[in-house]
């Protein structure tokens, strides 16, 4: 009998062991931060494409790609700034003993510190962030080193949407693609294929600054699913400071806006990996809202620069067209993109109130630093239009689009094709209140 406690006791310390959750020495930390997510952390790798193809050669490239890694805007920066006190509270409450957390993520949280950039200059691209954009066009150039291997000015357009921070993304592109100085187009004035929304006063009032696409997101905020994580994050820290929606999206901030692509930020060890996919989850919403299928005109946008996609590829087939086309935008572009072609669509609209584990529509793979939607025009040798063309996603197949990856040019002429009769006449709205 005594042996049979003396097990129940050794079990029971073996199991308080297992249970508590160490950030620092985790063998697979959580690493989807919706479009804070660092490329180098989940990209592919375009040199290893799974698609070989015989008897074809590459003769143009298309590119949309999202800028890299940047600092935060004033408004985001400037909360993650007041929750810096917070480290504080939950350094006390460990001394005192009421924190779960482990000295190793107490102590790396305490030795934090952070490039005064990170918020004196919002917006700002990081080192990490131009040296996304050039590892992108350095692999590219190695993939299809016949094609760009030797760049004149009639070969290629490289531009950005506007943004100092899109144009040096665009310039560590460029640096990736050529050795040699290129020339890089300044951003368009006015209504342009990168943000045609920017442009338009109905998708700004009705949409972009109206509270109400951003309620879902804050309707979740209040489920069970979410006051869950609230109340294990204030237990689990054991602070004498409450926690609300808005400190607790500032920490989340503070994870991924300090994590790179091979170092993950010690804040994020304030969150359980099932937290971290709480707020993965906020921001699905608030992209699903604003930039997918939770708003009609958002496809049209996308339609837009697929229509210049299909124009560079038809140009390119009959002899005149570019080697490389590469364009530089955000993610909300992306996302529209995306929503055009009826990508990484779920059956229903996204729930405010629970998530879906195996949904489709994931932020943290369509939406992040860097993210990339590159089609590759190929020329075959089995007559004069056997043409195919391939997309790719974050340097990986993208495979639902055709059969197994690989579109013919019929195929790929019937689906963008009905997009050159994009209108944007919906635009012209007075945008008074």
């Amino acid at each position: 009998m005594k042996l049979l406690l003396l097990l129940i006791v050794a079990l029971c310390s073996l199991q308080s062991v297992i249970s508590v959750y160490c950030y620092w020495n985790t063998g697979c930390p959580y690493k989807y931060f919706s479009n804070k997510t660092p490329y180098n952390s989940v990209r592919g790798d375009i040199r290893d494409s799974v698609i070989k193809l015989t008897g074809c050669e590459a003769v143009s490239i298309w590119s949309l790609t999202r800028h890299g890694q940047r600092n935060p805007g004033p408004d985001y920066g400037s909360s993650m700034k007041d929750a810096l006190v917070i480290r504080d509270y939950v350094s006390l409450a460990y001394k005192k003993g009421n924190s779960s957390l482990c000295a190793q993520d107490i102590e790396n949280l305490q030795n934090w510190h952070f490039n005064k950039d990170l918020f004196d200059k919002p917006y700002q691209l990081t080192k990490e962030g131009f040296l996304e954009s050039q590892g992108i066009a350095r692999r590219l150039r190695q993939t299809f080193s016949k094609l760009l291997g030797n760049l004149e000015s009639n070969d290629y357009l490289f531009r950005p949407a506007p943004g100092a921070w899109m144009e040096e993304s665009v310039k560590g592109f460029v640096q990736g693609i050529s050795s040699k100085p290129l020339t890089i187009q300044p951003p368009s004035p006015g209504l342009d294929i990168l943000a045609p929304y920017e442009s338009c006063p109905k998708y700004l009032k009705e949409v972009k600054y109206n509270p109400e696409t951003y309620a879902p997101s804050a309707k979740y905020q209040s489920s069970s699913e979410y006051l869950a994580a609230k109340d294990r994050m204030q237990r689990r820290l054991g602070i004498d400071y409450s926690l609300t929606p808005t400190n607790i999206t500032a920490l989340y901030d503070l994870c991924r806006y300090t994590s790179s692509g091979n170092t993950f930020s010690p804040w994020c060890a304030l969150f359980t990996t099932e937290d971290l996919k709480v707020m993965e989850y906020v921001a699905d919403l608030r992209h699903y809202y604003k930039s997918g299928y939770g708003t009609p005109m958002t496809k049209l946008f996308g339609q837009i620069a697929l229509t210049d996609l299909l124009k560079s590829f038809q140009e390119a087939k009959s002899g005149k067209g570019r080697k490389i086309t590469g364009y530089i935008s955000h993610a909300t572009m992306m996302d529209m993109v995306y929503t055009a072609l009826k990508l990484f669509k779920d059956d229903a609209p996204l729930s405010t109130s629970k998530r879906k584990l195996d949904r489709k529509w994931r932020s943290s793979k369509m939406s992040i630093f860097s993210t990339n939607f590159i089609a590759v025009l190929n020329k075959c040798n089995k007559g004069p239009d056997d043409y195919n063309v391939i997309f790719y996603l974050n340097e990986e197949p993208l495979q639902s689009i055709c059969k197994e990856g690989v579109c013919t040019w019929k195929e790929f002429e019937d689906k963008l094709t009905p997009f050159v009769d994009t209108k944007t006449d919906f635009c012209n709205i007075d945008p008074s209140p």
